[in-house]
């Protein structure tokens, strides 16, 4: 039988690790495992962001498809940019409509550059 993905405990592990490497410590941070159900692309991951209390949930697919850690640390890097991608993100919502124009290009550009910080962080911290 071929494994699909890595265990929850597995997981927590790369997420402390992750935690650790990003100066996260004073953050609650913890996965949940669930099923997306967006018809418009196969999602991997996203993260659920409780600034107040500094609690953040990352949310990963029931259906592995990537690498799980590089899942992690991608949505790490949202939390990172947390309060200055919401900052921008109202700009762009002033003028448009969410997920149209301007507000559309933005969150391709945010995708983007979290992808990219992404890729730095893994190799800097290959191990």
């Amino acid at each position: 039988m071929i494994k699909e993905g890595l265990s929850l405990t597995e997981l927590k592990k790369i997420l402390k690790k992750w935690q650790t490497n990003l100066l996260l410590k004073d953050w609650v941070l913890s996965i949940k495992i669930v099923e997306f159900r967006r018809k418009d692309f196969r999602q991997s991951g996203d993260i659920k962001v409780d600034l107040k209390n500094k609690k953040a949930i990352i949310l990963l697919t029931n259906k592995p498809f990537k690498n799980e850690e590089k899942v992690i640390v991608h949505e790490l890097s949202h939390l990172l940019l947390w309060e200055f991608d919401h900052f921008c993100e109202k700009i762009a919502l002033k003028t448009n409509k969410p997920f149209e124009g301007d507000h559309d290009k933005y969150m391709g550009k945010l995708e983007e550059t979290v992808s990219e910080l992404t890729k730095i962080l893994i190799s800097k911290y290959k191990k």
